[in-house]
């Protein structure tokens, strides 16, 4: 599985698998750390909806109620370990379900420490779905570990997870733990601090994404103010957190969802200025490419380009830059 996305809901710095890594303050807001992507830029790749076929099974519970389970409900969110309190800044246990379909499912679960170490351990793992039930195995553990997960689908928005683990390595620095938890989606309520700027925030549609919803915002909680962007379903559970290099202190001025690279795929256009004492408020661009399965890359060298050229003062204008591009 290609491993592209997603504790999206963490930092990117306190993303890097491995052995713990220190909380630094950094001029770039990527550093703060609002919530998971799931998400980071070394993310489980997000399988597109369409491509994602929903499996409906009967359970026998379901026969006598008269329902069927939508398994396309449990995809592209961070499911988050409903025991784990002002998630992620105190560390905690989440699941990402990136594909499903024809009896087969494919995901990623990860387990942060609490900080200033941050220490990590995710694995992937992969198996079978029968009915209310996916039974896997954990596969490419980032300590060495060998394990199982088995996930039980329910009703009411949750889902349980029971985590064996079969062998341990010579890692005892961090691993996943072992038991039956249940989880629930990650949503913006769960974000402490965050402001919507609703303003910039907009019901879209983002090809394989379906109708989806782009939240601008800015976290409010600490002496830094960055500003954060996700896609959400309309109950505000997050399906995407998206990146961005940009200062802190600084006011979104423009969206826009346009194809930009002539690939047929919506790209997003970002146009943000900086509102702190003493700035120049020039206009800052950042653009996120959409790829084939639906995630997105920022291209930090591309926004200098554009930045530093004084392609930034519009969307028309850094539309057309990048176009001459492709």
């Amino acid at each position: 599985m290609n491993k592209k996305m997603l504790f999206t809901i963490i930092t990117t710095s306190l993303l890097i698998v491995g052995c713990g890594k220190n909380d630094t303050t950094n001029s770039l807001q990527q550093n703060e750390k609002p919530s998971l992507e799931a998400s980071t830029e070394n993310n489980v790749t997000t399988e597109s909806q369409e491509e994602s076929i929903s499996i409906t099974t009967t359970t026998a519970a379901a026969t006598a109620a008269g329902n069927t389970i939508d398994y396309k409900q449990y995809l592209k969110k961070t499911w988050i370990r409903n025991t784990d309190s002002d998630f992620p800044d105190n560390g905690g246990l989440s699941i990402l379900i990136s594909k499903i379909g024809e009896g087969k499912i494919q995901g990623e679960v990860s387990a942060v420490g609490n900080g200033p170490a941050y220490n990590i351990d995710s694995a992937e793992f992969e198996g079978t779905v029968n009915n209310d039930t996916a039974e896997c195995q954990l596969v490419n553990d980032s300590r060495g570990n060998k394990g199982k997960i088995e996930l039980l689908f329910k009703s009411d928005n949750t889902l349980e997870a029971t985590i064996t683990i079969t062998g341990r390595s010579n890692d005892t620095v961090m691993s996943l733990p072992e038991g039956k938890f249940e989880f629930t989606p990650y949503n913006l309520k769960n974000i402490k601090g965050l402001e919507l700027i609703k303003e910039q925030t907009f019901m879209v549609d983002l090809n394989s994404w379906g109708n989806v919803k782009f939240v601008s915002g800015k976290l409010t909680g600490g002496d830094h103010i960055p500003v954060v962007f996700y896609l959400t379903n309309e109950d505000g559970d997050i399906l995407y957190n998206f990146y961005a290099a940009l200062p802190y202190s600084i006011d979104v001025k423009a969206v826009s969802f346009q194809d930009v690279n002539k690939d047929g795929r919506k790209d997003i256009i970002i146009i943000v200025a900086d509102n702190y004492d003493g700035a120049t408020g020039d206009p800052i661009a950042t653009v996120f490419l959409q790829e084939a399965d639906g995630s997105f890359t920022n291209d930090y060298k591309l926004d200098q380009e554009i930045n530093d050229s004084g392609n930034s003062k519009d969307i028309s204008t850094i539309a057309n830059y990048i176009l001459s591009k492709f």
